[in-house]
């Protein structure tokens, strides 16, 4: 989360005006992506997430917020969005739109076991099966239709990503089903309390896609060590995800592919944030990761991928 947006303790005390939640007695800004501004305040009636949007409209907050009281609709473990006490699910604040959402106590983990990764794949697996809310974007907001947006970049990436692309493209099939997909669901928007899955978070990269697509960038986003593919962590996932949700055959045929897939999307994005909207910064290079993860995977014998998949 980012923190475009700074707040002091009277600004967010306007804020949450409307909440009805008492006086804000502590506040801490969060650090992480660059979407939001969020910060945890703790006030007289509880702990909550608040998430000034820097890069959404009121539209796109819109749907977002709609989307999460879906979830909840459906029981899928999230953060529950907070209401005003007028019914509103977001302020305006500064010409940007504002949410909060209920605190999950637990913490973020990076080094995820198969056991855990068990559970991952099976919450995906749930959230695959939750029918899609009308309106969502049925392209994902930076997938192959985006890739343009580097042509005549300098340096090695942009060719890069033009030659895997055509691969890509393949394995993005008709028969594929598509439905509700998470989109980032990397080990840092998820919550555990010990080795217990508590909740996914951030669905800010929602959309109506290919359902393989979710596994293969999930994978990307906690199956890797060093850039490498961790096969047994990534057949942990499969199976935890397959005890909900049976992949069909032409899923199991491109599954592979879209681990690249994903690994390409998340380069083009870090190459696309930190070096065309925010030229010079430190993280320039992070898309090489990406890169070499794509790479890596793309190295693994066909055949024996499959065994992941059981």
């Amino acid at each position: 989360m980012a923190t475009y947006t700074k707040l002091n303790q009277h600004a967010l005390e306007e804020i949450i005006r409307p909440y009805n939640l008492g006086s804000v007695r502590d506040f801490t800004e969060m650090k992480g992506g660059l979407a939001n501004s969020s910060f945890i305040i703790s006030t007289d009636s509880g702990r909550y997430v608040l998430s000034v949007c820097d890069e959404k409209n009121k539209e796109e907050i819109g749907l977002l917020t709609s989307l999460l009281q879906h979830l909840s609709d459906h029981q899928f473990t999230t953060s529950r969005l907070v209401k005003t006490a007028d019914e509103r699910f977001y302020v305006m604040y500064d010409n940007k739109p504002v949410y909060l959402k209920t605190y999950i106590e637990g913490t973020v983990e990076t080094m995820l076991s198969p056991e855990m990764l068990v559970q991952v794949g099976s919450a995906l697996a749930e959230l695959h099966q939750i029918p899609p809310l009308e309106g969502l974007p049925t392209t994902f907001s930076y997938g192959l239709e985006n890739f343009d947006q580097v042509h005549g970049q300098p340096g090695p990436f942009p060719e890069w990503l033009q030659t895997i692309r055509p691969q890509i493209e393949r394995s993005c099939r008709s028969d594929l089903p598509t439905g509700l997909v998470h989109g980032d669901l990397f080990s840092d928007n998820m919550v555990f309390s010990h080795t217990n899955l508590g909740a996914v978070l951030d669905f800010e990269e929602a959309c109506n896609y290919y359902l393989v697509f979710d596994l293969g960038m999930c994978i990307t986003g906690c199956c890797f060590r060093n850039n490498q593919l961790l096969e047994s962590h990534a057949a942990a996932m499969i199976s935890g995800y397959q005890k909900r949700r049976k992949l069909t055959p032409a899923e199991t045929e491109v599954l592979q592919e879209h681990i690249i897939y994903g690994a390409a999307a998340t380069a083009f994005w870090r190459y696309r944030q930190f070096n065309m909207i925010y030229p010079g910064s430190e993280k320039r290079d992070a898309y090489q990761e990406m890169v070499a993860c794509a790479d890596q995977v793309n190295t693994i014998n066909r055949e024996t991928f499959k065994t992941l998949i059981r």
